[in-house]
């Protein structure tokens, strides 16, 4: 089965992309999506957290479940490095180790592994291609405060943790720049029958 990495920047437009290529018929994996459910089911996960992040990291909701405080989470890694990257020693063997498991049971001729951070873990030597997505900057900025409802100064604190689009655009095979419905939806149309192709 060809592995097709799927990476950009925060609010480059990665989901949106991905959709794309599920009306297509490609089977899609969102790494990001599949790591908080692990928060919630994965008991070596929990564990994990609970000791790297400490106890606070988990609450009980109103219907008296224990769930992941993801804003705790979030204030406490997107500024210091070396949590966040304690955070993601963790999450990321797990979530590869379901990925195997998924991959399995796919039928479409090849399937897209969609992740924020896929250089950054190494992620990208698994693949056998890899489409970088870029938008402008400002543009990135706009659409993370309008989703997540937090400040310029977060989405630069977020930022700051990843990969430059010129680090990403140095190891990928393809590049889709995402600030036009239209001209990306060509985009994918593209590249889709290219890896059709090869």
């Amino acid at each position: 089965m060809k592995i097709v990495g799927l990476t950009g920047g925060i609010g480059s437009g990665k989901t949106s992309v991905a959709k794309e290529f599920e009306s297509l018929g490609i089977a899609v994996f969102i790494a990001d999506k599949e790591s908080k459910k692990l928060l919630f089911t994965n008991e070596k996960v929990i564990d994990a957290v609970r000791t790297l992040l400490g106890n606070d990291s988990y609450i009980t909701n109103d219907k008296g479940l224990v769930v992941p405080d993801t804003k705790f989470i979030a204030s406490k890694v997107f500024n210091n490095k070396m949590l966040l990257n304690s955070l993601n020693q963790i999450l990321h063997p797990a979530v590869r180790t379901f990925f195997k498991k998924w991959i399995l049971d796919q039928k479409s001729p090849y399937i897209i592994y969609e992740a924020a951070i896929l250089f950054e873990t190494k992620g990208h030597l698994s693949c056998d291609h890899v489409i970088t997505i870029t938008a402008p900057l400002e543009e990135r900025i706009r659409r993370v405060m309008k989703r997540d409802k937090v400040t310029r100064k977060d989405v630069e604190s977020r930022l700051h943790n990843q990969w430059s689009d010129a680090q990403r655009l140095e190891l990928s095979d393809f590049v889709i720049i995402n600030e036009d419905f239209h001209k990306t939806r060509r985009f994918v149309l593209s590249i889709h029958e290219v890896l059709l192709k090869n």
